[in-house]
Formats: C-alpha cells, structure tokens, sequence
C-alpha cells in the first residue's frame, strides 16, 4: 500500500483517498475471502470490544461488511470533490493457515490506520475529510484488536496449525461446483459494479439507493453461495490467483478495475444482459440440483435475479423518456 503524509492541496488529498479506497476494496473482499475458508461456530474468542463471546468467521465477515461501507464513503466524497475514484485493488492474499489469515488481516488494519493517523492535513483546509478518515481509522483500531483477539484465543486452545478448508479433486470436477464458481465470479463483478455505479450517481438519491440495494443482494448471494460451495465439499477461490509451492495464493486483480458505462443511461444498459445471463446461469445450475435445501435457495437468489430486471428494464425504459438526463 502506498502511503502519503502531507496533504497540501486537493490533489493530495484526493490520492489519500483514492490509495484509502483501493485498500479498502481489497480488504473488504479478502476478509469474507479468509471467513469462508474456514469452519462456521468452530473458533470463538472474547471480543475486546463487544465483551461477549464471538464466532470468529462471523465477526470476520461482518469486518468484511464495515470495509465496503468506508469503500462506499471514499467513493462518494472523491466524487464530490469532482475526482475519479480508483478500482483498482491491493493485493489479496490466503494463506493454507488459518492463523496466518488473520496475521495479515491485523498487519493490514494497522497499515491503514497510520495511513489515516498520520496524513498531516494543513489546518482547516479539508475538515470534513479530516473527521471521516479520523472516524475510520477508529473502525480499523477496533477490528486491529479483534483480530488480535481471534489469534490469541487459538493460541490459548491450541489451533495454531488449523487449515483452511480445501478442495476435494472429486467435488471440483463436477460440472454443478464449476458452474457455481462462474457464478460467484458474476456475483462478484455485479456486487462491485452496482458499488461503482451507486458512487458515480450519489448525487440521484432515487438511482444511488437503488442501485446500492442491489449490490447488497449479490453480496448476500455470493454470501451464501461460499457456505454452498463449503456443502459441495470446494472452497471459494480468488479470481486471477497464482499458488505457490507453499499453498499460498495471490492475485493483484480479484475483482476488475474498470466498468463499462460512463453514463446514466450506458450503465444501466450493461446491468441488464449481465442479470439475463446470471438468470440463465441459475436456471442451468437449479436443474442439476436435487430437490431440498441447497437447490431452494439457490431459487431464492434467482428470484431475486429476476427482480433486479425487473427493475434495471424501468429504470432504463424511465431514464430514456426524459430529455437532457445524463
């Protein structure tokens, strides 16, 4: 992660916020990446916060959730401040340990708290970004303390060498376990474009609000389909990952960079064919799936696809009869 201290002008502050951003991407998905390769209600620790005892993967995701939402809030004000926010993303790392995991999700919580702490802001020149990456860096000492929290409790029982769930050779040959996977990489790419395109229209709070619901649905989706992927004995993977010889997988590029539509109305376009072919996707997958309960939520998410078109088709069909909407 880059790092910059002096913020003179609003240059400087835009990269702050843009190398905030990218960070935060990163994270955000590398967290969820690292809860779902691990045992739901197997690993608890006492919350130095919270003071309760607390799944570990649980406590993980919901770490996950709060770095999209500084992810929405860096966004928005880079778009404010008339700048174009990155996508690019950090790089996204799972280790075969499980404790090895939340080393680097602490030493990433560090890293960016003192990107945040130690940006020196000439005095009164940008006070509301000053308060915001404040109030963040905050977020970050908590999660720091909760990770740390996570460690020293499988120290204290022993798990340091728990592993991460792995691939069975049989499970991801079979057709159903492919096709799932296409679907988490369209679940993802979907889950960030209706983030980026909820940034690039924060001004329309009609459009934003809505568009922002349904990236929060393709994030439950993939959500549920890792602890689905978990059932049919795989693992979720990191898109663009290379492994070496240790096990350790990496990728400079889990999710894209860029999305197409630079407009209202070009956006909107884009959604629109990648939900018909998510529909398609499912309807190929639920025929494969016997009845019971993998296959009857696999149809809640495709409802849900449907909806979304649903709705896409008006919001398009709506912004096409006003002259001068852009």
């Amino acid at each position: 992660m880059e790092s910059i201290k002096q913020i003179k002008g609003k240059e400087d502050a835009l990269k702050l916020l843009n190398i905030a951003l990218e960070h935060e991407w990163a994270v955000s998905f590398e967290y969820t990446i690292h809860a779902y390769s691990m045992p739901k209600g197997k690993f608890f620790y006492e919350d130095p916060v919270m003071k309760i005892k607390t799944d570990a993967r649980a406590q993980t995701i919901q770490i996950g959730i709060d770095e999209m939402y500084h992810a929405l809030q860096l966004g928005i004000v880079i778009r404010q401040m008339g700048g174009e926010p990155s996508f690019k993303t950090d790089e996204v790392i799972r280790y075969p340990r499980i404790m090895d995991n939340f080393q680097r999700d602490k030493m990433t919580e560090d890293l960016v708290t003192d990107l945040y702490q130690s940006a020196e802001i000439e005095e009164g020149a940008f006070p509301k970004i000053q308060n915001m990456i404040l109030n963040i860096s905050y977020d970050e000492v908590r999660h720091s303390a909760q990770f740390t929290a996570m460690m020293e409790a499988m120290k204290a029982e022993g798990h340091e060498e728990a592993l991460c769930y792995r691939s069975a050779p049989d499970a991801a040959a079979k057709e159903e376990v492919k096709l799932l996977h296409d679907i988490m990489t369209s679940e993802n790419e979907l889950m960030h474009r209706y983030l980026y395109y909820t940034i690039l229209f924060s001004e329309h709070q009609d459009l934003s609000q809505r568009l922002f619901k349904n990236s929060i649905d393709h994030m439950r989706h993939w959500d549920k389909n890792s602890g689905i992927l978990i059932k049919m004995g795989d693992v979720v993977r990191i898109e663009n990952a290379t492994k070496d010889a240790d096990g350790v997988e990496k990728s400079v590029q889990s999710m894209p960079a860029i999305y197409p539509g630079g407009n209202r109305r070009e956006a909107l376009e884009t959604l629109i064919p990648a939900e018909q072919k998510l529909v398609r996707d499912y309807e190929e997958l639920t025929a494969m799936i016997p009845a019971g309960e993998i296959k009857e939520q696999l149809e809640k998410h495709l409802a849900s696809k449907r909806e979304h078109i649903f709705t896409q088709e008006w919001l398009l069909k709506n912004a096409q009869k006003i002259t001068g909407l852009l």
